[in-house]
């Protein structure tokens, strides 16, 4: 059996979508649908239930999955120890907040394709849920995720990388950019906050609904740029990372609420101590983490 076929139903097992596979794995479409009908052939079974909007794995697809990644793994360490130059190689996927990821890890990714420029880090975006089960499931292509907030231990290895400060922001002329503001006050006003699971956000939400006899007006945006959008033009307010409106409070387009503090959130690497960290991986590792002590 060649691996090809193993890399490819991993890739379409994570993406769920033989358009996505296709893009990732830079290939026409055809050779995705060719490889995978070849890979079943040879098991003699149905990995995937073919749907209008993508696929889904069987349940055989699903036993297959942690053993084609094993299989994978092996030919790894096999390709990592005969290389004689000493070279690190291999690819690397890491998922992030979409803070995290557009802020704080392309110039890890540009400092590390200078040094090793066979390593090849793809950046995921995903809430901290998705980010968990990304490292935690075979299917899901995670090597390392970087979370805001602490994780079950389970079956992860958590490194503390520091704190990421937040802000409430609004834009200038919005009513809540002067005075000093209670939660009850800030109830008052619409909010637009990041997707549910985001903890810090989660919070904010909470303490508006404990503060206010009424349901307080509460848009949830699984985008950066759209919850910052609409404070811009004077709609609400939100709680976005500091990294995400440092630029928009310098330049006035946003301005800082005066309020309850607002705790930094404490930022995490995780692994998954059950994988074997291929050289590639331990290098991005240890990067992501050097990188993390100027941010």
């Amino acid at each position: 059996m060649e691996t090809r076929l193993l890399r490819t139903f991993l890739v379409l097992a994570r993406t769920g979508s033989f358009t996505e596979a296709a893009a990732e794995l830079r290939v026409v479409q055809s050779t995705v649908s060719d490889q995978i009908r070849t890979l079943e052939r040879e098991l003699d079974l149905r990995l995937f239930d073919r749907l209008p909007r993508g696929t889904r794995l069987t349940d055989a697809g699903r036993e297959v999955v942690a053993h084609a990644r094993e299989l994978l793994d092996s030919q790894r360490r096999l390709f990592d120890a005969a290389r004689q130059d000493g070279a690190v190689a291999g690819e690397v996927t890491v998922g992030a907040t979409e803070s995290t990821c557009a802020y704080r890890l392309p110039g890890v990714v540009a400092a590390l394709s200078q040094r090793h420029p066979d390593v090849h880090v793809h950046l995921s975006p995903a809430g901290t849920s998705a980010a968990l089960a990304g490292v935690s499931r075979a299917d899901a292509g995670l090597d390392a995720a970087l979370v805001l907030e602490e994780a079950p231990a389970t079956d992860h290895t958590l490194r503390p990388l520091g704190r990421e400060p937040v802000e409430l922001v609004a834009a200038p002329g919005h009513p809540a950019a002067t005075g000093h503001h209670t939660w009850r006050d800030l109830a008052d006003h619409s909010h637009f906050l990041l997707e549910e699971g985001c903890s810090y956000t989660d919070r904010v939400a909470r303490e508006l609904l404990a503060a206010s006899p009424a349901r307080p007006r509460i848009a949830r945006f699984g985008s950066i740029e759209a919850a910052r959008s609409c404070v811009e033009a004077g709609l609400g307010l939100s709680v976005l990372p500091r990294v995400a409106v440092a630029a928009h409070l310098a330049e006035g387009s946003l301005c800082r609420v005066t309020g309850p503090a607002l705790p930094d959130v404490p930022l995490y690497l995780v692994t998954n101590r059950r994988r074997w960290p291929s050289p590639a991986v331990t290098t991005v590792v240890e990067a992501i983490t050097e990188a993390a002590a100027s941010w």
